[in-house]
């Protein structure tokens, strides 16, 4: 599996983005809690973005039907693991609930936004 450095460089530049916008309010007003629920939401979102980028270059080259399988089954147990991961950091690890829920829902956001144009991208090669 080759990496689409086009797509990486989106991703790139959409995550200096929001690191560069988020950085002062942040940085003048948040608390040392805040922050670190805020980075870890960002690592987590991150990693659920590349378990999407993989899944959709399995899933790309096989049928329609194994495409949605790939795809769409996997958006559902990226869902979970994201559940589970938010649960396991609010229990365990006590990060702060309120800033840790908003970055992961901004992350996947974004990164949904980021695999629809990856495949769109993809299809459109592919025609």
């Amino acid at each position: 599996m080759k990496p689409d450095w086009s797509f990486v460089r989106l991703v790139g530049s959409c995550i200096a983005a929001s690191i560069a916008l988020a950085y002062y309010p942040l940085s003048a007003f948040a608390s040392s809690d805040v922050l670190e629920s805020v980075v870890a939401g960002g690592i987590a979102g991150f990693f659920n973005l590349v378990l999407g980028y993989v899944a959709v270059e399995i899933g790309f080259r096989k049928s329609n039907t194994t495409f949605l399988k790939i795809v769409l089954g996997g958006m559902v147990l990226r869902l979970l693991l994201m559940w589970g991961t938010l649960a396991v950091m609010l229990k365990y690890y006590h990060y702060h609930g309120a800033s840790l829920m908003f970055t992961l829902l901004y992350m996947y956001i974004l990164t949904l936004i980021l695999e629809i144009a990856y495949l769109q991208k993809k299809v459109a090669v592919k025609s």
